[in-house]
């Protein structure tokens, strides 16, 4: 499991590297586009080790949303403190936004249910998420229409956990 913690951890010197390569939208891109695999591996490589009997310690159900949420505040810092572009900073970090007080509710009202696991409307905001943290580092004329679209999907996405979230408890 140490290996796909490893690759879920990776993204945070990645995000740190997006500060040195801000501006070169090459090696901006390659950043962006590392740190997506290592968030499409990292859950491959949890249940491949699972599989193999290998469970402990198990804390990749919240580790991985953690530092992806961490993975983006930090990219959307530098594209604040760089390109000073609110909207765009705003509408991609919309979900995060929203979604943060969603899982303390969960959490207080659920606590004994577990992990509030990813699903397909989930799994397609983060990649609309990362596109457009790339988008923004590589192709800024672009970013706005990136952000509104990642912004729409990770709103689907909270209404979908909150509709989840908000129902009474069994």
């Amino acid at each position: 499991m140490w290996l796909a913690h490893a690759l879920t951890l990776s993204r945070i010197p990645i995000a740190i590297a997006l500060w040195s390569t801000y501006g070169d939208p090459a090696r901006s891109l390659a950043l962006v586009a590392l740190a997506a695999l290592t968030d499409a591996a990292d859950g491959n490589v949890a249940r491949f080790m699972q599989r193999r009997g290998h469970t402990a310690p198990a804390i990749g159900g919240w580790l991985d949303p953690l530092v992806d949420k961490l993975f983006v505040a930090i990219v959307l810092a530098l594209v604040w403190l760089r390109a000073g572009e609110p909207l765009v900073v705003v509408l991609v970090g919309a979900r995060e936004l929203l979604f943060l007080p969603l899982a303390a509710l969960y959490a207080a009202r659920r606590p004994t249910l577990g992990e509030l696991h990813a699903d397909p409307i989930g799994k397609a905001a983060t990649i609309a998420q990362f596109v457009a943290l790339a988008v923004v580092l590589a192709a800024p004329a672009w970013a706005l229409p990136a952000a509104v679209t990642a912004a729409a999907l990770g709103l689907a996405a909270v209404a979908h956990y909150a509709s989840r979230v908000l129902r009474p408890p069994p």
